[in-house]
């Protein structure tokens, strides 16, 4: 969206320099891009309904037994002594009882079998004792009936889930329960995912002199997928700057989110901003934070484009605090990013003032009481830091001093 469309429709023409502002901007001039698409409810898990489901029958589907025991008559056990009932049947589970259940008689009855006519509460085995074709019933006191009615769960034509709502274990088992085959849910955003440098390589290739392994790609990849994202890998690219604007506007056909790393500062063959900025419009650059500061937003032919930085940690923080709020704006998915909790810094930091500090640290607890743990080891390229932590530590813009037992937040990753 460039500047002339943000006059238009009344927008501040300033360019977002701080996190926040940047977070305001992407709320306020996104929204969501997916579609839905109707799959079979076992492919559904992890993903968000489009629409609502209705029951399409009862849940329970009969009277059933919720325990072991036996199948009576209110009226035959009364109040007091033991009653002596006539066996008339058993019924296990997944068959059907043969006949009601008339005075003096019981079913011997299994958990989850279907009550016989007639047959008003199930008082467990261990109450009862058998004797040859009839059972001896201790009538219980105040005891449950033992029965699962028909429909007391759904009845057919409730809503058993909502628009919106993610499919998981629990929703699972009940499309199954239900026998609801197939479900609408949100399409994953897609997103293209690349790394621009001529010293980046792949996998796990032998490296030259001089050579480092691509180890950006795999992260945001796995942290895009844990957002529901459909990714297309683009792998990396060199620093040839006609290569890769070729790459972006291909990758913004087929994309609803363009992910980068690297290229993105501004040296000579730093070339990213400058073809964004040549094919559509970069929005914001160069924001107040540490690591992370040269992050770049804009769009290619109206493909949102975020472009992270090379050093491992840095992308990490900004793809933590940037990326996962976006996709979860285009995705109108809120669960792709997890916010943030506040919790007390368990020792004192100092930082310089006018930006945010992003600290690898961990959620620990303390006397009781949890709280925020910068780790020993810092560092915008620090794996080791980037593998130890739960999040990040993010201390305030305007600080210097951010004392021990201070609130701060806590953004897990």
């Amino acid at each position: 969206m460039c500047a002339s469309l943000r006059r238009r429709r009344g927008l501040t023409l300033g360019r977002p320099e701080s996190l926040a502002e940047a977070l305001a901007f992407l709320a306020g001039n996104f929204a969501p891009v997916v579609g839905w698409e109707s799959v079979p409810a076992d492919a559904s898990c992890g993903r968000r309904l489009a629409r609502g489901v209705l029951a399409p029958a009862d849940l329970p589907r009969f009277d059933a037994a919720a325990m072991d025991g036996y199948a009576l008559r209110l009226a035959d056990i009364g109040s007091g002594g033991l009653r002596r009932l006539s066996i008339a049947e058993t019924v296990p589970a997944g068959h059907l009882p043969t006949r009601a259940i008339r005075d003096g008689e019981a079913a011997r009855i299994f958990t989850g079998a279907m009550l016989p006519a007639g047959a008003e509460r199930v008082v467990v085995q261990e109450l009862c004792r058998e004797m040859g074709g009839e059972v001896l019933v201790t009538p219980p006191n105040g005891a449950k009936p033992h029965i699962r009615r028909r429909a007391e769960e759904v009845r057919a034509g409730d809503i058993v889930l909502w628009p919106g709502q993610r499919v998981g274990a629990a929703q699972l088992a009940l499309l199954h329960a239900l026998q609801v085959r197939e479900v609408a849910v949100r399409c994953r955003l897609r997103v293209a995912l690349l790394s621009v440098g001529d010293e980046v390589r792949e996998g796990f290739a032998e490296l030259a002199p001089g050579e480092i392994a691509d180890s950006n790609r795999p992260m945001l990849r796995a942290m895009l997928e844990a957002g529901g994202c459909a990714v297309r890998d683009l792998g990396v690219l060199r620093d040839d700057p006609d290569r890769l604007l070729a790459a972006l506007i291909d990758a913004a056909w087929e994309s609803d989110l363009i992910v980068t790393s690297g290229g993105a500062s501004a040296g000579a063959t730093d070339h990213l901003q400058r073809l964004i900025s040549r094919r559509g419009c970069l929005e914001f650059r160069n924001l107040a934070l540490r690591p992370g500061g040269p992050v770049g937003f804009g769009d290619v032919d109206d493909c949102p484009i975020l472009a992270l930085p090379g050093n491992p940690m840095a992308a990490a923080v900004a793809f933590a605090l940037l990326g996962r709020p976006l996709v979860a704006i285009l995705s109108g998915d809120p669960a792709a990013d997890p916010g943030r909790a506040r919790l007390p810094l368990a020792r004192t930091f100092r930082k310089a003032a006018g930006r945010i500090e992003a600290l690898a640290g961990r959620r620990e607890t303390s006397s009781g009481l949890e709280v925020a743990v910068p780790l020993p080891v810092q560092g915008c390229s620090s794996l080791v830091a980037l593998a130890g932590a739960d999040g990040l530590i993010l201390l305030p813009e305007a600080a210097t001093v951010v004392a021990r037992g201070d609130p701060v937040d806590f953004v897990t990753f």
